[in-house]
Parts: C-alpha cells; sequence; structure tokens
C-alpha cells in the first residue's frame, strides 16, 4: 500500500513538471533557480560541502525512501533538510513539516524560513506553545511548512489522519531524532508519530537528522530507511583535558593505562600568586588567549555558576586586563540600553557589570528578550564570551573558537558522553576558523572518571515508550485506538511489534506482548477504552473491539497526560458548579499545569504575603478553590495544621498567583522579585500554562457536560498566552514580537500585522530604537507570512463556500 502511495506522488510531481504548472526547474538539486539565490543572498551560502552533495544525490533521495542522516555537531545537517523541504514545497507540491526540540528554535526557525516563504509564495505556520490550528488549515494553491515542537508535531500527524488528509503531508523532517530516546515522555511521543506514519500506509517521507549512534541500525530498521553517515566536520577540532596547572591533549594515543594523559603544554599567561589564589582554575589566562579577537563560551555546572564566573572573569580583566574595557565600548553601551528597554526599565545587576567587558551569561533563567540580544551580540562579535549552562549546546547555534567545560558536571551529576560531545562540538566557527579547541576542567579526584568518559563508546539509542512502566505505550494507544488505527486487541498486539521497543526488547528486557496487555488493561480499568468481545471471532485467540470512551476521546485529542485526565475532568466539573467568575483567578488556577505544581517548593512567607494581597472576591475564590487563608497563615508562621489540605491544589495556587500578576499587567521583573523566581522561570510557566489551557480547551470541546468551558476558554488562551493588552495581541501574533518590541511597535504606529507587513526596513528601523537592520528585514518577512497565512485561509473558506453554494 504504501508502495503504491509513493509511486502515486511520484507520478504526481511528475505530471506537475510536464504540465508546466509547477515553478520552473533548474540545476540546484531540481530546485527553482532562485532558491540558491536566496540561500546566496539571505544566508551568504554559495557552496556546499561535498558531502551535502553526496547525500542529496544519494539513491534514497531521489526515490523519495525514508533516510537517516548522521553527523558530527556542526557538520551542517540543518542545511541539507532545508533543501530537501524546499523541493518538497515547491517541486513536489506537497506539505512539509519540520520538527524541532525545544520552542525557542521553533520561533527562530520560523523567522528564518519566512523570508524564503515569501519569496518562494509558501506558507510557513509556527506549531508551539499555544499556536496552531488543528486540524491545519487545507489549502488548494499554497503549500504548508509545518514547523513544531514534538508535542505539537504529534497533535498534527493525529488531526491529519483523523481528517483523513496524512496523504496531504509529503515530507517530515525530525532534526535531533536521537531524542526519542530521551527516556522521558518526549521521546515517547516523538516514538508515537513516527510510529502512525508508518503504520498508516500513507506517501509520508521520513527524513531524520542525528548526531553519530552506536546503534542507529535499530532506528534504521524502526524506520524501514537507507542510513547515510559522515565524520565530516567543517573545522578541525583538538580537545584538551585541564588538571590542575597542567594542559593534556586528548587523542587515542595520550591516554595510557598509569598517567591518564600525556602532558602538552603550561599556560602562556603571566600568573602571579594573587591571581591564583582568586582564580584556581586559571580561566582568565585560557579566556584571554582567545578574546577579544575571537569568541570563547565556558560550560558551568549550574546557573548560579554562570552568574559567578562571569562576575569573577569581570572583575579579574577590570584588575589585570583594563584595556579589554574599550573594546566595541559604544556598542555594549547600546546593548545595554537594549536590554534596559526590553525589561520595561530594569536591567540585570551582573549583566549591567559584565556586559562592558564583553561578558554576559546565558541560562533559563533570562528571559526569551534576553536571550536573544545576547545571542545577537555574541554572534556579532559585540560579546565575546558567554557562560552558559548545557542547555545552550543543545538549542541555538553559537559556535566558538574556544570551548571551556567549567567541569564535568552537569548540576550534581557527572557529565554523559552525549553531553560531553554536544558541548565540545561548538567549538569551531565554520567560515571563520580552520579549527576549534575545547578545554575540560577537572580536578584530580575525576580524572579516572574523565578517562572512562573519553573512552566511552558512542551512545546507544532506546526506545522511551516504556519509560515510567509503560506509560508512553498506554500514550500510544489510547490515541491509536481514538485514531481508529487500532480497532481490536489483536490489532494493539501487531502494532506494537512495528515499534522501536519491539526491536529492542530483548536488549531492553521487555516482554512486548505483556506489556501491551497491562498498558490495554490500564486504559479500561481507566474508563478511558471500552472493550468488548467480537462478533466474527473466528480463531482460537481472543479478540475483543477496542474503542475510545468520551473521556478518552478528549483525553488524546486535547493532548492530555492519560495520568491527569480524570483528575483534570473531576477539576472542572467541580468547578463549574461554583465557578468564581468575578475575576479570571479561578480559570488561571485551572489551567495551571498540574506537573509543574511538582518542580517548585512553595516559601511560605512569600506565599501568605502574596496571598493577603488578594481583594474577598479572590481570596473567596480561593476558598473555592480549596486554598484556605488560616493553613498559609499556619505555615507561614512555621506552625502544623490538622487540618487537610491538597498539596498539589496548593501548589498550583502558589503558581496561579503569579500567572496573576502577570495577567494584572505586573512586569516580569516585580513579578520575579516578588517571588524570588527567575524571570525565565516565570516566563517557561507562562509558556507552559498557555499551552496547558490550550489542551483543556480542546479536551472540554469532545465532552458535552463541559461547554461553559468552551465559550469561556477560547479567547482566553490567547490572551494568556501573552498577557498583554488587547491592542497588542495583535502584534504578538508576528513570529520574534515579544512584549517590549510590540510596545516599541505600537507607539511608532504599527499598530496591526499589515502595517508591518508593508513597512521598508529604513523606517522601521529608524522608527523603533535599537532595531537592527537584520531584525527589522526578519520581522517584516514573518509579519508577510502571518498575513498570507490568513490570506490563503480566507481565500480556501470563500472557495469552499462557493462549492457548496454551487
Amino acid at each position: 500500500m504504501k508502495e503504491k502511495a509513493l509511486q502515486q506522488a511520484r507520478i504526481e510531481a511528475s505530471q506537475i513538471r510536464k504540465e508546466g504548472t509547477s515553478v520552473d526547474i533548474g540545476s540546484f538539486f531540481g530546485l527553482p533557480s532562485k532558491v540558491k539565490q536566496l540561500f546566496e543572498t539571505n544566508r551568504g551560502i554559495t557552496k556546499l560541502y561535498d558531502w551535502q552533495v553526496e547525500c542529496l544525490q544519494l539513491k534514497a533521495v531521489q526515490e523519495r525512501k525514508n533516510l537517516i542522516y548522521s553527523l558530527p555537531t556542526s557538520g551542517g545537517k540543518t542545511l541539507v533538510a532545508e533543501i530537501l523541504i524546499m523541493k518538497e514545497l515547491l517541486c513536489y507540491q506537497r506539505d512539509c513539516m519540520l520538527i524541532l526540540p525545544f520552542v525557542s528554535i521553533v520561533q527562530e526557525k520560523v523567522q528564518i524560513i519566512s523570508e524564503f516563504a515569501n519569496e518562494l509564495d509558501f506558507i510557513v505556520e509556527e506549531y508551539a506553545g499555544s499556536k496552531g490550528r488543528f486540524p491545519p488549515t487545507k489549502r488548494q494553491k499554497k503549500k504548508s511548512l509545518y514547523i513544531a515542537t514534538i508535542e505539537k508535531a504529534h497533535s498534527i500527524v493525529n488531526s491529519l489522519i483523523e481528517s483523513n488528509r496524512i496523504d496531504c503531508l509529503g515530507l517530515v523532517v525530525v532534526d535531533e531524532l536521537h531524542m526519542i530516546g530521551e527516556g522521558n515522555s518526549r521521546g515517547a511521543t516523538l516514538e508515537s508519530t513516527l510510529l502512525k506514519i508508518l503504520t498508516v500506509k500513507c506517501a509520508t517521507q521520513i527524513i531524520g537528522m542525528s548526531a553519530t549512534l552506536n546503534n542507529i541500525k535499530d532506528l534504521q530498521t524502526f524506520l524501514q530507511a537507507e542510513v547515510y553517515s559522515n565524520d565530516f566536520r567543517p573545522v578541525t577540532l583538538q580537545e584538551y583535558v585541564k588538571v590542575e596547572d597542567n594542559i593534556f591533549k586528548v587523542n587515542s594515543k595520550a591516554l595510557d593505562e598509569d598517567g591518564f594523559l600525556v602532558h602538552e603544554r603550561i599556560l602562556t599567561f603571566p600568573y602571579t600568586k594573587e591571581i591564583t589564589q582568586e582564580d584556581p582554575d586559571h580561566l582568565l589566562g585560557l579566556v584571554t588567549e582567545v578574546i577579544p579577537e575571537k569568541s570563547c563560551l565556558i560550560f558551568c555546572a549550574t546557573k548560579k555558576n554562570c552568574e559567578n564566573v562571569a562576575l569573577l572573569l569581570s572583575k579579574l580583566m577590570c584588575n589585570h586586563q583594563r584595556h579589554l574595557l574599550e573594546v566595541n565600548k559604544d556598542k555594549r553601551r547600546q546593548l545595554l540600553r537594549e536590554l534596559q528597554q526590553d525589561g520595561q526599565g530594569k536591567l540585570c545587576p551582573v549583566l549591567e557589570y559584565t556586559v562592558h567587558f564583553g561578558i554576559a551569561y546565558h541560562h533559563s533563567g533570562l528571559t526569551m528578550d534576553e536571550r536573544r540580544l545576547i545571542e545577537e551580540a555574541y554572534t556579532s562579535g559585540v560579546l565575546c564570551l558567554l557562560t552558559c549552562t548545557s542547555t545552550l549546546a543543545a538549542g541555538v547555534n553559537l559556535p566558538a573558537k574556544r570551548v571551556i567545560l567549567r567541569s564535568p558536571y552537569i548540576g550534581n551529576s557527572f557529565i554523559k558522553f552525549n553531553q560531553y560531545k554536544q558541548m565540545i562540538g561548538r567549538a569551531g566557527r565554520a567560515g571563520i576558523d580552520t579549527s576549534g579547541e575545547s578545554i575540560l576542567i577537572i580536578n584530580s579526584k575525576d580524572k579516572m572518571k574523565v578517562k572512562k568518559l573519553l573512552e566511552s563508546p558512542q551512545d546507544r539509542c532506546h526506545s522511551s515508550l516504556g519509560y515510567e512502566s509503560g506509560k508512553g505505550i498506554k500514550f500510544f494507544l489510547l490515541s491509536a485506538i481514538g485514531l481508529k488505527i487500532v480497532s481490536t486487541t489483536k490489532e494493539a498486539f501487531e502494532v506494537m511489534k512495528k515499534s522501536l521497543l519491539h526491536i529492542q526488547s530483548s536488549e531492553l528486557d521487555i516482554e512486548i506482548n505483556s506489556a501491551t496487555a497491562e498498558a490495554l488493561q490500564f486504559l479500561v480499568d481507566t474508563k478511558l477504552v471500552a472493550q468488548t468481545k467480537s462478533l466474527d471471532n473466528v480463531t482460537l485467540e481472543e479478540i475483543f473491539s477496542l474503542q475510545v470512551t468520551q473521556l478518552g476521546k478528549a483525553t488524546f485529542k486535547g493532548s492530555i497526560d492519560h495520568a491527569i485526565s480524570c483528575r483534570l475532568y473531576e477539576d472542572l466539573s467541580q468547578a463549574k458548579e461554583s465557578l468564581n467568575l468575578t475575576s479570571h483567578l479561578h480559570l488561571i488556577y485551572l489551567v495551571t499545569p498540574y506537573d509543574q505544581a511538582g518542580v517548585i517548593t512553595p516559601d511560605w512567607t512569600i506565599y501568605f504575603k502574596q496571598f493577603c494581597k488578594l481583594s474577598d472576591l479572590e481570596m473567596k475564590a480561593a476558598e473555592i478553590i480549596g486554598v484556605p487563608e488560616s493553613y498559609i497563615g499556619l505555615k507561614a508562621s512555621g506552625q502544623t495544621s490538622r487540618r487537610k489540605v491538597c498539596q498539589t491544589t496548593l501548589h498550583r495556587f502558589y503558581l496561579a498567583l503569579m500567572l496573576w500578576q502577570l495577567w494584572n499587567q505586573k512586569s516580569i521583573w516585580e513579578v520575579a522579585t516578588n517571588f524570588s523566581q527567575t524571570r525565565g522561570f516565570l516566563q517557561n510557566l507562562l509558556s507552559q500554562s498557555a499551552s496547558f489551557a490550550s489542551c483543556v480547551f480542546h479536551f472540554c470541546q469532545e465532552l458535552e457536560d463541559l461547554w461553559a468551558y468552551q465559550d469561556l476558554l477560547s479567547n482566553f488562551v490567547k490572551k494568556l498566552a501573552y498577557c498583554v493588552t488587547s491592542e497588542l495581541l495583535p502584534l504578538m501574533e508576528v513570529p520574534g514580537i515579544k512584549l517590549a518590541r510590540a510596545k516599541q511597535l505600537y507607539a511608532a504606529g504599527y499598530q496591526n500585522v499589515t502595517l508591518i507587513a508593508a513597512a521598508d526596513i529604513p523606517h522601521l528601523t529608524a522608527c523603533v530604537p535599537y532595531l537592527s537592520k537584520r531584525s527589522a528585514k526578519q520581522i517584516i518577512s514573518a509579519a508577510k507570512n502571518v498575513v498570507e497565512e490568513k490570506k490563503a485561509a480566507l481565500l480556501e473558506e470563500v472557495e469552499t463556500l462557493v462549492i457548496v453554494s454551487t
């Protein structure tokens, strides 16, 4: 069936070219010549690496077979994916989906690809957080590229299968395919998405990009794919380990049984006893060998350590390298003004000091606006050193001449091989450096651990479906039954045998039939699935038909964790009897994510202080929810209470109070101070809550008795996502525009998306403070894409109405 569908897709694409209805085909891998020009003008790419040419000319690519290609970090994998996406959109005239691991990367990629979309006449749609339509808008003319997080990609595939439109999806590209082995819900969700595509026999091609793995053959078998691997790296990488005063070179010959590593060199920086006492790890010397002419990254074990190291180096430079203050002096001052502008007049005191020396910290405690400004400043050379956590290595592409790992630990855990490789993979800037360096700083006590790390084989990637006692199996089967991919117990056992989990069952010591039976029994016991004996039982083996209940349907369509769906239903049902609508506080509590309540321990003194600021009506809402003032007061004073109060409810309401203040237009700085939290934590909480609110909305749409929430949540979800006044909401729809920028644009007269789309770059940069030409170009392109998307959706709606009326 799948071969027939693929053959039909090839015939249709060939017919499009013969009839001349497609765009002109050029010599750039069968793409229009304009695509090559855009890569040159927008990216400065004039020539592809040899491996990229080889990969694009593979027989598997030409025959539209599934493909996995594997290279080291910074090898140029993304460009190949983008060319294949363009080919699918423009030549085969079919929609595509690009799956990325993080919301921030989705937003960044939407901005970048929007410049191509406007020129090449296709639509880019963002699916992250609360953004995205389900099912996606059906378009007759323009084709769509869905850029999605793992979770949103799963929902897109579900909605396309349910609406019988999965064959419209010509290509799915998965970045960081090895995340399928993360061992958590994200890995399970990714495997579920791909397993559904493989099971429904559609003509969708799957292409996965991956780091080098030791068991890539398992993924090859699972995806029925060809594999292309290469060890190419655009710049050579030299690894070093620093132990006390000595730096050792790492290579296969350097590892010995007794001395650990062969001595390479000592520091060139003239250290005095005084400096050594302040800087025992010699960071100043390691850094000033590189900066300010070239860039450097220092990976630290914790967020606090990032800030401390940035401050330490700045103070050392102030005392011993003061000439560094003169480098890019004016541009650094401008960066501080922009950070202050984005912070609505507030500026982090650490950054206020360190930026003058070309140093900044980068971790999840910063807002996305702050991170964007710091990343842009680093890329342009205004900043030459970032102290960061390991998340930067897995996120945005910020290479450096030298990468320093401050210790072999992430938090309190010893570093894993793939984490180490990902971090040192940032060393070396393609097109700028011919080589890159990494230096791992260790204590003598960790020598043998590090030796073992460096001698480790490549990572193995294992299925995540079995995480938390088969939670991923239950997750997959519920939606597979709901989508009618599986309709009997026999089919459930059969489909699970196509999974990566089954391929690796012996290695993981999992009996797949037992695990499947256990998952099915759980779904039946929790009343998410109904099981009845089949009437056409023609074998001796007992076969039961399976069907989702209404609650089960709401659970999978709302992308609600099945472990909390019953509780969510109970909470919503109970709340509707006494829902307090004198303010939005009760509603905000109901969409505060359950899982976030488990990651925070309330400071009871802060809790009581902020609780007491509520009005009488808001306190009444708290009482209805189940959060009594007396209980919090006792906890704040260090006393115990005999009254039983649900701890999850208390924790969720504590988070809801933070959201409530953001909802009421308090700045993220003020709320962060009020609750002693980082700005990044609050922004992430807001994003998670908006996403969960969207899930709750879809959940309620499937349950008639929760009809009231459908009306209440429809506009509430969008407003919660941004927590801005109504006039700024339209501007926030444009990828890359955050609160501070929206206010600037609105004040400059750009009060809707259409006006931004029609703007010219010089006028926009002149009207909006601290807006670079590059950022202005991306904002205009993104706004044009939003306008085109809305226009296309309206045209489709009109054409549908015309067809119906005739």
